[in-house]
């Protein structure tokens, strides 16, 4: 979700380029920031990912429809274009433009303060200037909290497992806050917790591998972080021969569309929409590029995916639990290596 580099997509870049050069004056500083009438969006990969890509067009398209916009998107971009794809939607005419990936956060900056067109980023808090950039983090542990006390009450073996797509910061702050969750119902049970690799995002044959790996360990919950990569953790849950029932937690969307074996249990998703209408609003009203944003339990950015195969009794302390951290009565540490999230796990 932040540092994958994916290879060129060409014609995106060719098509933008063919418009800045069509002799139209585009100088710096030509646009002004006022009344969006136009949201742009730009996203790395496909939107049919069942995650980032996807959550982020949804939030996208709501939001500009919420305010009166249209929407004009350009996904699968990769990463090797990005200033010519976001100049490209700047020169379409978008007044304020969603940079959907952090990896494109230092060019969005950029270009947003050259044509004053504002622009969202991510996770960055220094990206902050008045009228052009402002920010989105999240408190993605807190979601993720919850999902740990469900798998410490539905695993059988106790053993689960924790496998993520990539060194991502989002992703270890879920991991902790999944292991928080999970140590707050069971000290004991073992908790797997592995990486397909440093950039493993959309790496679904390696998401099956090591999933396949940690089911074969005798894990039979695993909370799955990993845009593309996600595909192959449900192959890896929907084929396990191993004699008990195996259950697979996602993040960020919900596979349940998609789920015809009965084995998406849960996700911790996150909902943009909220937050990127609120920022049209601000850049509307004058305020943008004054504070960020945050997705967290409070605003409805994070949640817990409620489904049929969690039994009441579960969701009940699911949700308790829930009430304790917006209570702020249940402190969830913040975990930013693999290493603090292996501290927590033991």
């Amino acid at each position: 979700m932040q540092i994958r580099v994916p290879g060129a997509r060409l014609l995106a870049a060719v098509a933008a380029v063919a418009l800045l050069g069509t002799g139209t004056a585009y100088a710096a500083g030509a646009f002004k920031t006022g009344t969006v009438t136009k949201v742009g969006f730009a996203a790395p990969a496909k939107t049919s990912d069942y995650g980032w890509n996807q959550q982020g067009y949804i939030g996208a398209k709501a939001a500009a429809a919420a305010t009166g916009a249209s929407l004009d998107a350009i996904t699968n971009a990769g990463y090797d274009n990005t200033d010519a794809i976001l100049r490209q939607l700047i020169q379409k005419g978008a007044k304020f433009i969603v940079a959907h990936a952090s990896g494109y956060d230092t060019i969005a900056a950029r270009l947003a303060q050259q044509y004053k067109v504002p622009m969202i980023t991510y996770d960055v808090p220094t990206n902050l200037h008045k009228g052009t950039v402002s920010y989105i983090t999240t408190s993605s542990q807190e979601g993720a909290y919850l999902a740990g006390i469900v798998a410490a009450k539905m695993t059988k073996t106790h053993k689960v497992g924790i496998v993520i797509s990539a060194a991502d910061d989002n992703w270890y702050k879920m991991s902790g806050g999944f292991a928080q969750g999970f140590r707050s119902v069971d000290k004991t049970s073992k908790i797997y917790f592995a990486t397909i690799s440093p950039t493993g995002y959309d790496d679904s044959a390696g998401g099956k591998r090591v999933a396949s790996s940690v089911i074969a360990q005798g894990a039979d919950v695993l909370f799955t972080m990993g845009d593309e990569a996600s595909f192959g953790y449900l192959q890896a849950v929907e084929s396990a021969k191993v004699g008990h029932k195996v259950w697979m937690i996602g993040d960020i969307g919900n596979m349940t569309p998609i789920d015809k074996h009965h084995v998406f249990l849960s996700s911790v998703l996150w909902n943009f929409t909220k937050t990127f209408t609120q920022a049209i609003k601000d850049v509307n009203n004058g305020t943008y590029g004054t504070h960020g944003y945050n997705l967290d339990l409070k605003n409805g950015g994070v949640s817990l995916l409620k489904t049929k195969y969690i039994p009441a009794s579960v969701w009940a302390a699911a949700m308790a639990a829930q009430k304790g951290i917006l209570s702020g009565k249940i402190k969830i540490k913040v975990t930013h290596t693999a290493s603090q999230v292996q501290a927590l796990i033991k």
